[in-house]
């Protein structure tokens, strides 16, 4: 019996797949890039994804951006924190940036969502 064309496609497709698989690709360490998770008021984590020297933790809370910015702006105004900047952007966005002595800075993003809102933790690795 001859191979056919859909018989010989569906090998192709099986054989190109194995061939992708390799190994995972290395992700950074929580206690090299967000050693302190700071959970935002009201959260639950929906995902995390990160690379080799770089994660984000991704928040769902109900309360309003502005009541979770005023959660960070004040736990990152104290020690060991410093509020380096502090932006809202034109899309209703706020997006914060701490630095803290010996530790990794943190990226917080915060976006609003039915219901209340999204919130980007982000780390990177110190070099």
């Amino acid at each position: 019996m001859r191979p056919t064309i859909s018989t010989t496609a569906a090998a192709v497709c099986v054989l190109l797949s194995l061939a992708g698989c390799s190994e995972p690709k290395p992700q950074a360490q929580l206690s090299e890039t967000l050693p302190e998770i700071l959970v935002p008021p009201s959260g639950s984590i929906v995902s995390k994804e990160g690379g080799a020297d770089a994660l984000k933790i991704r928040f769902k809370s109900s309360l309003t951006p502005n009541e979770v910015a005023k959660y960070y702006r004040e736990v990152l105004s104290k020690p060991p924190w410093s509020l380096v900047s502090d932006t809202p952007t034109a899309d209703s966005s706020i997006s914060l940036y701490a630095e803290r002595p010996n530790g990794p800075p943190l990226w917080v993003a915060i976006r609003k969502t039915a219901g209340g809102c999204f919130v980007d933790l982000a780390g990177a690795k110190i070099k």
